[in-house]
């Protein structure tokens, strides 16, 4: 039987409120639940859970409603519809195991995204060639490994994973592996034993990552990599600039170090025979900075998204209802006193949020971590405050909350912010293959009381 499946192609809360959609899910679940009971719980093909987390049929229709299907589940394999298509003509049979080749694959994304990339450094060299211009393009501080990474991912992105292989190219079966170890929680111990072994059954080449470490370079090309940054151990100071090569904190005296800690050989190292000793300093407290700028630059690498970022100046009607932070007076007044940082509806409006919570939501627990999160509201609201887009600045480390120190530990932030609002930082434009000088302002942060207080010294 053939169903239609042209509701799964919603866009937005709007097309899921039309009856087709609600008839194309009951559709969906009466097909997916015909012969097990509505409270055995099934995979969710919903944008949340993506096939990963499993739902019985009410939460299924519930979050199939809310958050939507997942347009690319076309080959409904995961609920029973691989048997049916098996059972057509020899031609219906080829064309379902295309269909399940593409809906195996949960990176359809990733090659749109990297081409994206591409073109943005070609049409940014270009137009720095034309000008004969040697500045470094989305650099933020000198990162000329930049095109030199990118281009090792477009070239995984076409690789065959192995001479032959149609199911997988080499990009997206190293991404599939680290999502995986996320998902799992699998020990950076035990995935580099998996490399190894696939190294060893499959005999890849060099170019396929044989450690954790190697495969954790393909996020840090991808802009999601982060900074360590040495603290002092009661908050005084952090150990970057005039007090990088400090041994003791200035201020009280606090040694910048552990006692040394002595350890076997490298298990990461790709010397499968290495069993030295060695000796590492390992820092008192340590700041994980999530560097801003490079976010910001990707968001406006995919065109789908820079169309999106607009939306606050295009798209949004001023009809005298408040549906978005663009309809509030804060934003009105930021636009009539900085005109110039207004008439560019990509420049970017930010929220900044934190708060300290105990990992592993152990109440008994005395450490303390602080999230510093940043919002950019310049997306629609449907999108704005969706995790995906939300960005993690810095993680404060524990195991006591920072209170009125927290100012040291966001002078990285505030370093960023400044650059972004006095200067700018060239970006490109993938929609309108333009590169533009990207600005950026914090409206506000938003906390409870206690935060708040903080956050105000």
């Amino acid at each position: 039987m053939n169903r239609d499946r042209s509701w799964m192609n919603h866009n937005g809360i709007q097309d899921r409120r039309k009856t087709a959609y609600k008839l194309g899910v009951d559709d969906f679940l009466q097909f997916a639940f015909k012969e097990i009971s509505n409270e055995t719980p099934l995979k969710c093909p919903c944008l949340k859970c993506r096939l990963l987390l499993a739902q019985n049929r009410k939460d299924m229709q519930c979050h199939l409603l809310v958050y939507g299907i997942d347009s690319s589940y076309n080959l409904w394999v995961s609920h029973g519809e691989n048997d049916e298509q098996y059972d057509n003509s020899d031609e219906a049979d080829t064309e379902g195991t295309e269909e399940v080749e593409e809906t195996e694959m949960p990176f359809d994304d990733m090659a749109p995204l990297i081409s994206d990339a591409k073109n943005a450094w070609n049409s940014t060299s270009s137009v720095l060639d034309d000008n004969d211009n040697t500045t470094d393009y989305g650099s933020s501080g000198g990162n000329n490994e930049y095109p030199k990474e990118l281009m090792t991912l477009v070239e995984d992105m076409e690789a065959e994973l192995y001479p032959g292989c149609t199911t997988y190219k080499r990009l997206e079966f190293i991404i599939s592996l680290l999502h995986n170890k996320v998902s799992n929680k699998w020990t950076d111990k035990s995935f580099t034993m998996l490399l190894k072994s696939l190294h060893r059954a499959f005999n890849y080449d060099k170019h396929f990552p044989a450690n954790d470490n190697q495969a954790k370079k393909y996020t840090r090309a991808l802009g999601l990599d982060y900074v360590k940054i040495d603290a002092c151990i009661n908050h005084c100071i952090l150990y970057r600039k005039e007090f990088a090569n400090e041994e003791k904190c200035p201020k009280c005296q606090a040694p910048r170090w552990k006692e040394n800690v002595v350890h076997g050989g490298d298990e990461y190292s790709d010397d499968e025979d290495v069993d030295v000793q060695k000796t590492t300093r390992v820092p008192q407290l340590i700041l994980r900075h999530f560097p801003l700028i490079p976010r910001l630059q990707r968001m406006f690498i995919s065109s789908k998204l820079t169309r999106h970022m607009r939306w606050h100046k295009v798209d949004n009607k001023d009809d005298g209802i408040m549906r978005h932070p663009a309809d509030s007076e804060a934003w009105k007044s930021l636009d009539t006193i900085f005109p110039e940082f207004a008439k560019d509806a990509r420049n970017v409006r930010l929220g900044l949020s934190s708060d300290g919570f105990n990992p592993g939501a152990n109440m008994s627990s005395r450490y303390n971590i602080w999230p510093v999160m940043l919002v950019p509201y310049n997306l629609p609201p449907w999108m704005c405050m969706k995790s995906d887009n939300m960005i993690l600045s810095l993680l404060i480390p524990g195991p006591k909350s920072p209170g009125n120190d927290i100012d040291v530990f966001l002078q990285p932030l505030i370093d960023e912010l400044k650059e972004l609002w006095e200067s700018g930082v060239k970006t490109f434009d993938a929609h309108s293959k333009e590169t533009f000088n990207m600005r950026a302002v914090l409206l506000w942060t938003i906390n409870d009381f206690p935060a708040y207080a903080n956050l105000s010294g």
